[in-house]
């Protein structure tokens, strides 16, 4: 929708720039090369107007920063009653120990229409697993080191993930991507609101894509953001102090304050939480082609 209004905004003002191109082409050559420059810049106005003012093209986030296991949600407008498709992904570099990987997590998989995908590169194979009660797991070969995997219309729902095999050789990390889309409609007004789980993703930044536009969120472990809020403590705390020393004891010099006390942050774990999800037998099936 959005190229299609572009490619009208370009037509209208090309049709104004021949135009009056036209109509001055008996004209002396300075007040055509004036009156060109005019035209020009009168289509690029009305041009960026059209695409300014219309729906779709950007969305809003409800945070910059949000903590792993919390909401995100995704307001925007669009056509009334139109379908807007948003992809979310996060990559994350898995260490290499004696040329293995592995890594272990829970995540959403949100309404459908939806896609999830797992891409992984160094690696000579990999093997995919999901959790409904008990493993489904299979192994795929690489091909000039990536496998790609892929899956549409996933019952939405929690789901154990599981990736390991073997890396290349001498590949100190793989990089896996792992990559969720999927849509909501605008409702008749042209608004429409996502909210995102960001249950299983590690501390890292989180790409959202879509009405032309790509916003990334940073998401913070637990640890993390207990950490920031203790920083914020700490500091209010001696601000407190410090007002409290200067009222009492007005011979002692304003800068004068207690040492910045440091927290450390912990890496990132994923949620422990885990959950079955009912139907998804042949999803899993076709998706690990067993």
């Amino acid at each position: 929708m959005l190229r299609v209004k572009k490619a009208i905004a370009w037509i209208i003002s090309l049709s104004i720039l021949r135009l009056k191109e036209g109509n001055m082409a008996k004209k002396p050559e300075w007040m055509r090369n004036a009156g060109r420059g005019l035209a020009i810049a009168m289509a690029i106005n009305l041009m960026l107007i059209f695409i300014l003012i219309s729906p779709g093209i950007s969305f809003e986030l409800s945070a910059d920063s949000v903590t792993a296991g919390d909401n995100l949600i995704i307001t925007g407008t669009s056509e009334p009653n139109s379908e807007n498709t948003f992809i979310s992904s996060f990559t994350m570099n898995l260490p290499v120990t004696s040329e293995k990987y592995n890594y272990e997590t829970e995540i959403k998989v949100p309404n459908k229409p939806n896609r999830f995908s797992v891409t992984a590169r160094n690696v000579q194979n990999l093997d995919a697993g999901m959790k409904m009660g008990i493993w489904i797991t299979k192994s795929f070969e690489s091909h000039d080191g990536v496998v790609h995997l892929s899956v549409a219309d996933i019952p939405p729902g929690m789901y154990r993930l599981k990736v390991s095999g073997n890396a290349m050789p001498g590949a100190n990390e793989v990089p896996i991507t792992i990559e969720a889309e999927t849509g909501v409609l605008a409702d008749s007004s042209g608004s429409y609101k996502l909210v995102i789980d960001t249950t299983g993703i590690p501390e890292s930044d989180y790409l959202i894509e879509g009405d032309g536009d790509a916003k990334t969120v940073r998401i913070m472990s637990k640890e993390e953001n207990r950490s920031s809020a203790s920083d914020v403590s700490v500091a209010e705390k001696k601000v407190a102090t410090d007002k409290d020393e200067n009222e009492t004891k007005p011979s002692v010099a304003a800068s004068e304050s207690a040492g910045e006390e440091s927290v450390k942050e912990e890496k990132a774990t994923p949620p422990a939480e885990s959950g079955d999800t009912k139907d998804v037998i042949s999803k899993l099936t076709e998706w690990l082609g067993l």
